[in-house]
């Protein structure tokens, strides 16, 4: 199970031997960092760690551990735990900061009361699946699903 995900290495085309060339703007950037298949910031990069065989790198957080994964705190945080009455609940995008919110009513929108939630904490849901992505005239969104 990968969890730790190196960065992409430039191709050794080039100039400079290591893929940029005097038009890039990306040799100015910096090395791109290892990143967390536990930690993801998209809907799409959420569905790939929920089975990291398929994480790849690029919509995930840095890695905070140096890729030490057995001593890693996200790896070690205990699953967390969501208690509601209905077997489907609407996570609702924020479209100004991208914070979850896990939604009450989600026929109110956002006049609606809701717990916030990070993506690192949805990934690590226990009894939950990640349902079908979500679209109304209030936000983007996605659902979870009870685990039966």
């Amino acid at each position: 199970m990968p969890i730790h995900l190196e960065a992409p290495t430039g191709h050794a085309h080039g100039p400079d031997g290591k893929g940029w060339n005097r038009l890039s703007m990306g040799g100015h950037m910096g090395t791109p960092l290892p990143q967390c298949a536990l930690r993801p910031t998209s809907y799409a990069a959420l569905r790939e760690s929920q089975d990291t065989r398929r994480a790849r790198w690029g919509g995930f957080s840095s890695c905070v551990n140096g890729g030490q994964c057995e001593a890693c705190p996200v790896f070690q945080t205990a699953p967390k735990e969501l208690r509601a009455l209905d077997d489907r609940v609407l996570v609702r995008i924020h479209p100004h900061d991208g914070r979850l919110y896990l939604m009450n009513r989600p026929e109110d929108g956002w006049a609606s009361g809701a717990l916030r939630w990070t993506w690192a904490e949805v990934a690590r849901l226990n009894g939950w699946q990640i349902g079908r992505q979500h679209h109304d005239e209030h936000s983007d969104g996605f659902w979870l699903e009870r685990a039966s």
